[in-house]
């Protein structure tokens, strides 16, 4: 009974001498202010807008710069033909009306916490009235949080001067984060208007076997032969501007603006490659493959004919000679070039291609009209037939024969 008041009173002690002595917990040392302004380090301006201040860096390069193996001026020479089948409608913008567009973000994930920092927008441009054109480089930088909105506002003005947009990855990323950053901000968007050439499709579409991440580096080592030995990691971006709101360190962010300026750049080579390859009839055999399953998935099966028959000798003994040869057969079968259908189908039938062999005995039923031949080919398709498949060679066979029959009784009355 008496330990009661005791434990009190030491728990009445204790609470006093925390009271007294508070835990102090160590603190990390501020990071050095810079003492330049950041349009000094940054080397860009401040424009006034009626939502806010932005800050914006332009740099503007000659069409002759450039970028891995490609000149900026390249991507003007694309053909319309190739832009359409990247873009994948019926007409596309000139290039000099499209807009190079690459975002860096505090987060993955968009919504409340997730800002955009950085948006670079490149475009071709007059530096003066009347003057060749050249690539100006806009990078628009919320120096401040609270300068979201104006800066929002300013880049989506300068996006609706364009006709249509250039992204990697942008319809799953970049456009749906500005835009709900836009929404959040209470501001219209443009980007719904644009036409949309999201790169990433084509580049999985063509390299998804000989790159499998297809990232945009990957892009650039393949098509610009660009490495960037020295590149910000897209994962320490945000730590850097974090450490720029919290102490002014606007020095490491130099970096930052590199990168998104050679995305930028890299989206004009990337554009200017993918439209060669697509325009050009000097192609490597294994792009053509993939630049002929393209073009007939397009509906332009003449173009992807030459392309297949252009890559066949080069793929002998290769494993994508016996799909590309299929392929070449049924789109000479579309085409009336039923001769080479034929040698195609039978030199895949030697090597075992059941597909090949029903096609083969098709053709050689209702074109060549030579049934037995057709019936040896079906013959030999039985033995190995299960199910479905069985039956479907049993109704040919016993037609054959039928026709056979009729076609001897037919011979031997005109004796």
């Amino acid at each position: 009974m008496v330990a009661e008041p005791v434990t009190r009173s030491l728990r009445d002690r204790l609470r006093n001498v925390i009271a007294q002595h508070p835990a102090v917990r160590p603190q990390a040392p501020p990071l050095p202010r810079e003492m330049l302004p950041i349009s000094q380090i940054l080397r860009g301006d401040w424009h006034e807008t009626e939502h806010g201040p932005v800050f914006v860096r332009d740099e503007w390069f000659p069409l002759d710069h450039r970028h891995g193996a490609l000149a900026l001026g390249s991507a003007l020479d694309a053909a319309p033909e190739a832009l359409r089948l990247l873009l994948g409608g019926e007409t596309s913008p000139h290039p000099s009306r499209l807009a190079f567009f690459d975002i860096e973000t505090t987060g993955l994930a968009g919504g409340t916490g997730t800002y955009v920092v950085l948006a670079g927008l490149g475009t071709y441009e007059e530096t003066d009235p009347g003057a060749p054109p050249a690539f100006r480089m806009r990078q628009y930088f919320l120096a401040d949080l609270a300068h979201e909105r104006a800066m929002l506002a300013m880049l989506a003005t300068d996006v609706a001067r364009f006709e249509g947009l250039v992204t990697y990855n942008g319809r799953s990323f970049d456009v749906p984060f500005v835009e709900t950053r836009m929404t959040m901000a209470r501001l219209p968007s443009p980007y719904g208007a644009l036409a949309h050439f999201d790169l990433l499709h084509p580049v999985r579409r063509l390299y998804k076997h000989r790159m499998p991440g297809c990232r945009l580096a990957e892009a650039e080592r393949r098509l610009l032969r660009l490495e960037r030995p020295d590149d910000v990691p897209g994962w320490l971006i945000p730590q850097l501007y974090f450490d720029y709101l919290r102490a002014g360190r606007a020095s490491p962010l130099r970096g930052v603006f590199r990168h998104n300026a050679e995305d930028v750049l890299s989206l004009v080579g990337v554009l200017a490659s993918l439209s060669s390859l697509l325009s050009s009839g000097d192609i490597d055999p294994a792009d053509a493959v993939a630049v002929a399953r393209w073009w007939e998935r397009a509906g332009e099966p003449h173009r992807a004919a030459g392309l297949y028959r252009g890559a066949l000798p080069w793929l002998e003994g290769g494993d994508d000679w016996a799909w590309a040869a299929g392929r070449q057969a049924s789109l000479c079968r579309r085409l009336g070039e039923r001769a080479e259908a034929e040698r195609l189908w039978r030199r895949l039938w030697e090597q075992g291609d059941r597909p090949a062999g029903v096609e083969l005995a098709k053709h050689l039923e209702h074109h060549v009209r030579d049934l037995a031949a057709a019936g040896e080919v079906t013959d030999a398709l039985l033995v190995r037939a299960e199910g479905a498949e069985r039956i479907a060679l049993e109704h040919r066979l016993a037609r054959l024969r039928r026709k056979r029959t009729r076609q001897a009784a037919a011979a031997a009355l005109e004796e």
